[in-house]
């Protein structure tokens, strides 16, 4: 009977501790999910933050618009050059922490990738300001700028 009791009290205690590791790892799946929902709404509130300051400076409309009728970036004005090369700077610094949240797993690779669907890389201009910036990035970075969305302005850029 002691054996019996003894074996009982094993089973429980293996069960118990089974029970311990299932809890241990939904709770890790779970502060996983809450940890890439943040991530997703922190870059989400950027994008945001990058358009609203867009919408809400007329420095930076001005700038913009001189750059999509221009023809040829070095025609754009010396003011608006500099307030794209802040703006270009700031967006693509939102870019590269998108990269990184991609690196560490708590950022969808797709998300990332939608990224060159932005307008601001389809302009000549961005071409023209990375031939100038693009070396003030991490290498890796500059990799995946050149391949992903320098094409999109209609420059290349050989190393």
């Amino acid at each position: 009977m002691a054996d019996r009791a003894k074996q009982v009290g094993e089973v429980l205690g293996i069960l118990g501790v089974i029970g311990s590791l299932a809890f241990v790892a939904l709770e890790v799946r779970q502060n996983t999910a809450a940890v890439r929902g943040a991530t997703v709404q922190a870059v989400s509130q950027q994008s945001l933050d990058l358009a609203m300051a867009g919408l809400n400076n007329p420095d930076i409309r001005a700038a913009f618009i001189a750059a999509y009728e221009a023809a040829n970036p070095e025609e754009i004005a010396p003011e608006h050059q500099e307030v794209l090369s802040w703006f270009l700077a700031s967006k693509l610094r939102a870019d590269e922490n998108r990269f990184r949240q991609v690196q560490l797993g708590t950022l969808d690779a797709s998300t990332f990738s939608q990224l060159g669907n932005n307008r601001i890389y389809q302009d000549s201009f961005f071409g023209w300001w990375w031939a100038r910036n693009g070396a003030e990035y991490a290498a890796d970075f500059q990799e995946v700028v050149e391949r992903e969305f320098l094409p999109l302005s209609g420059t290349a850029q050989s190393r």
